[in-house]
């Protein structure tokens, strides 16, 4: 075993990112007229809505204010209730106590730790046998650590009963659901539905302190009106240039308004949150790859449907194969200058709501098991690779030197490049090879047979290339194939010329794509030339779709699996995700891949890749030539 290298400094467990844009903005703010609610606080909250494509925005002092404001503004009061989750921070359930109304715990769900859907049925259910049901009025899921709920079940809950949806997004800034990121409006919603984001300085997004409040035009101007003591004029209205001093009071309402110092700093955090998701998504990824390996560990779940926000890497401790207690373990972190959290109590157990409602421990017991065993590890953008090469190696040193049993190899730091090449060259056995040399025969006959049979087709699409500008007709870029080694891949060119520089990525409305490009990527015609790359060697039928160097080495890991064979012209995710640049919102198309897309098909094709056969490989390809999209499977 290696010795373990000690941190000299303390690495705290969350650091905010703030750059010289912030603080200029924030010197600027406080040389003008306004340091309270005016001008950058309007801005901030249109440039926000617009991020998160929700209808309108309210900013306020807190996500707090936002939770508390959202339950009144909606009608919550005294003798109401509302079905939320045990395991959140306890802002969650004061703001629907500080209403009058009371909190109807539903329980977990043992995978992501959100609010179980199937629970929040049966706590409805429940409530209505007891003659309550007319009481019940909203549902507060919290997107726990920044990976969403199920919230297509929880909707369907709500249009059934008719009750308001209020999503805690606290942790779910840059988070998204079915591709529509977390605080975005559904037209096929037909109930109301509010989203509380926080900017609290451990958040992605930071003001200091902060929070926003988003939903229908509708909703948030009322709740606008209880935002600033129920007045019908704020100080910008009442005191900007057209202004009048005049104001009635039409709520009794709250102190919940943000200001102009704190919007300043929020601005310029929102144009970096595509860089610090990038970021944080990079250090879970390497958390993920190297706790995975010792099966002490329970590394952090997800479905295919959601984009973690990745706000905290939460790791869950099997102590039945440690010999030592969860609090134990953060004590040894701290001893290597690491610093951990929990994340959280359960409410249920804290002593007010324990002693309020008679609450025991087992009245919800997936949370309270949950509880026992998480650790939240160091995640912030600021974080070197040393940093989190440190949290590795203590998390790792910790669990060799107190796992019981046999301890699974590796978990140290990750592998350099060429470490994972020499990795990726495996010795297949006999039977292995037979059915290697069976496959490479049939994908060399079926490219031979193909290319002499679209030869007429090849020479209109190239003469319609030609026609259109003149430019040339295949297009050629290096991807990473079978055990790290480069090849040159072909494909009918779609662009204009000399214009897709080092990404092959587009977006739904690239102006780049000519129009015979735009047929020949709808149809997926442009990528028959890799049936020369099938002869050649360097690509098989069914496989992983190639990538450039840098997506490889972002998820070495994955590609060190996948790429142990050819990749290939199409497989199970490029069905599912045939229209894969539909799925692509308006900014750095680069990291929303990173982030969001290319993920989920790293996971279909290792799941395809441990189960294929020979005749799941003919259903692939059966589907591709005819067009069909596989269903998304969760």
């Amino acid at each position: 075993m290696k010795p373990l290298r000690m941190r000299r400094e303390f690495l705290p467990f969350s650091r905010p990112s703030i750059g010289q844009e912030e603080i200029a903005e924030v010197a600027d703010t406080l040389r003008s007229d306004w340091i309270s609610t005016g001008p950058k606080v309007a801005r901030f909250e249109g440039e926000f809505a617009a991020a998160v494509g929700a209808p309108a925005a309210l900013a306020l002092s807190s996500c707090t204010a936002a939770i508390h404001l959202a339950l009144v503004s909606q009608g919550i009061g005294p003798g109401d209730s509302v079905i939320t989750t045990p395991m959140t921070f306890c802002a969650t359930v004061h703001a629907i106590e500080q209403t009058g109304a009371r909190a109807i715990l539903a329980d977990i769900e043992p995978g992501t730790l959100n609010i179980d859907a199937v629970r929040v049925s049966g706590a409805i259910e429940k409530l209505i046998r007891r003659g309550q049901g007319k009481r019940l009025k909203a549902i507060l899921p919290v997107h726990l650590y920044g990976h969403p709920c199920e919230m297509d079940s929880l909707l369907e809950i709500a249009q059934h009963h008719h009750l308001t949806v209020i999503e805690d997004a606290g942790h779910a800034m840059s988070a998204s659901y079915d591709g529509r990121p977390v605080g975005s409006q559904r037209a096929s919603c037909s109930v109301p539905l509010l989203t509380c984001f926080s900017f609290y300085a451990t958040k992605s997004l930071t003001t200091g302190e902060g929070g926003m409040l988003t939903g229908s035009a509708e909703a948030v101007e009322e709740a606008r009106l209880w935002s600033l003591h129920g007045m019908s004029r704020d100080a910008w209205k009442r005191y900007g240039t057209e202004g009048t001093w005049y104001y009635e009071v039409v709520r009794p309402g709250f102190k919940y308004n943000m200001t102009d110092l704190q919007a300043a700093i929020g601005i310029h955090q929102l144009k970096k949150q595509y860089r610090f998701l990038a970021r944080r998504t990079e250090i879970a990824r390497r958390y993920n790859a190297a706790f995975s390996e010792l099966d002490c560990f329970q590394v952090p779940e997800s479905f295919a449907r959601g984009d973690h926000a990745w706000h905290l890497y939460v790791l869950r401790l099997r102590l039945d194969r440690l010999g030592i207690s969860r609090n134990q373990f953060i004590e040894e972190l701290a001893a290597r200058n690491i610093a951990s959290s929990v994340h959280f109590i359960p409410v249920h157990m804290q002593p007010y709501y324990r002693d309020m409602y008679g609450y025991k421990p087992e009245d919800f017991p997936v949370a309270c098991r949950e509880y026992q065993r998480i650790v939240s590890l160091p995640l912030y953008p600021g974080m070197s690779d040393q940093d989190v090469g440190d949290v590795i190696n203590a998390v790792a040193g910790i669990a060799r030197k107190h796992m019981r049993g046999r301890v699974t190899a590796g978990a140290s730091l990750p592998e350099t490049w060429t470490d994972r090449r020499a990795e990726a060259r495996p010795v297949p056995d006999a039977a292995r090879r037979m059915e290697s040399v069976a496959r490479r025969a049939f994908d060399v006959a079926c490219a031979a047979v193909g290319l002499i049979l679209v030869t007429p087709l090849f020479a209109i699409i190239a003469a319609a290339i030609k026609w259109e500008d003149g430019g040339p007709v295949l297009y050629t870029q290096m991807r990473v194939g079978k055990g790290f080694r480069p090849f040159r891949l072909f494909k009918f060119r779609t662009m204009v010329p000399d214009s897709s520089g080092s990404t092959p990525l587009a977006g739904p409305h690239d102006p780049r794509i000519t129009r015979v490009g735009r047929l020949l990527r709808r149809t997926k015609l442009d990528e028959f030339p890799q049936l020369v790359n099938v002869l050649k060697g360097e690509m098989q039928l069914v496989g992983v779709r190639p990538q450039l160097e840098r997506y490889v080495r972002a998820f070495s890991d994955e590609y060190g699996v996948l790429l142990q064979d050819r990749p290939g012209i199409t497989d199970l995710a490029s069905l599912i995700f045939r229209n894969e640049e539909q799925m692509f919102l308006p900014g750095h198309l680069d990291e929303q891949y990173v982030t969001r897309i290319l993920p989920k098909k790293l996971q279909l094709s290792l799941k395809y890749c441990r189960a294929r056969t020979f005749l799941s490989d003919l259903g692939i390809i059966f589907r591709t030539v005819l067009g069909f999209k596989s269903p998304a499977q969760d």
